[in-house]
């Protein structure tokens, strides 16, 4: 809100103590606001509640491309390890080329079987095995759209070095561009790990859809963990999409406008968590 000339900052917690809120109908509504935010931008009168909330389904959806590379995945993975050995795919083309070899696919059938029979299913019930899968791959469509996010995170990266390339180090802008890849080591780290952890849970088919309930609530947490940590990012990767890696004012104005959003959220010296819609809250000492 506006005080004068500078913006106010009210969190809805305060907003709910200041008018006496707590145990109303009212201050119930704030806080499903305050919920929802970690999952949109924003939160008008009359909107829907995010169906996160409700039953954990995504209030995002996702490309065509991402549940058929979700499929892939799991077709390679069933497939493999009913043929006792593991085959690797450097990037998507390779995995969608491996997810249709006839092999592969045959492989995938008799996994089913084996699964189901593992699982105490039985040959008979094989079509509930294929119901999981099913279900896993539409779960992973998401984990794979999120994917592309921290690809384009990458791009950052990737153009902030050829920028540096560009200005060399006798000009002032290269120890700006050389402070702006320091602050993003830490958020490229964190997005790193987070995929890695959830490839290492995913990886193992037959311990997934043996405890299957526990491990899609597990990509779901995950999921919304990576949504709600990409969502700032958003308007700071269209720029950089659009930018032409050129010296001049469009990137010097953006390269300040990035250096302002990483110092914002995540300085080296303050650990800082996004909290209603992107609005960084610090946590107490």
């Amino acid at each position: 809100m506006p005080l004068g000339d500078v913006q106010g900052v009210l969190t809805l917690p305060q907003l709910a103590s200041a008018f006496n809120l707590a145990g109303t109908a009212d201050g119930e509504l704030l806080n499903v606001v305050r919920k929802g935010l970690a999952f949109v931008k924003r939160i008008h009168p009359g909107d829907s509640i995010p169906s996160e909330l409700l039953d954990g389904s995504a209030s995002w959806s996702v490309d065509d491309r991402h549940r058929v590379i979700a499929e892939s995945r799991l077709r390679v993975q069933l497939g493999t390890w009913m043929a006792g050995k593991e085959a690797s795919a450097r990037d998507v083309t390779d995995l969608l080329k491996l997810a249709n070899d006839p092999e592969i696919r045959d492989k995938m059938q008799e996994a089913i079987t084996t699964i189901a029979e593992r699982l105490g299913l039985g040959r008979a019930r094989r079509v509930e095995v294929l119901d999981r899968v099913d279900r896993l791959a539409r779960e992973l469509s998401y984990i794979e759209a999120l994917r592309d996010r921290f690809a384009a995170v990458k791009m950052i990266v990737m153009k902030l070095g050829q920028l540096a390339a560009l200005y060399g180090p006798e000009r002032g802008f290269s120890e700006e561009i050389r402070r702006v890849l320091v602050l993003m080591r830490k958020p490229m780290a964190e997005f790193e790990g987070i995929f890695v952890q959830i490839d290492g849970q995913t990886s193992e088919i037959v311990s997934v859809l043996g405890n299957f309930e526990r491990q899609i609530g597990f990509i779901r947490e995950t999921r919304d963990t990576l949504h709600s940590k990409f969502m700032p990012w958003d308007g700071l990767i269209g720029r950089w999409q659009d930018l032409a890696v050129e010296i001049g004012t469009p990137a010097e104005a953006l390269l300040r406008a990035t250096y302002r959003f990483m110092a914002r959220h995540f300085s080296q010296d303050e650990n800082w968590t996004l909290q209603y819609g992107g609005q960084p809250n610090r946590p107490s000492r």
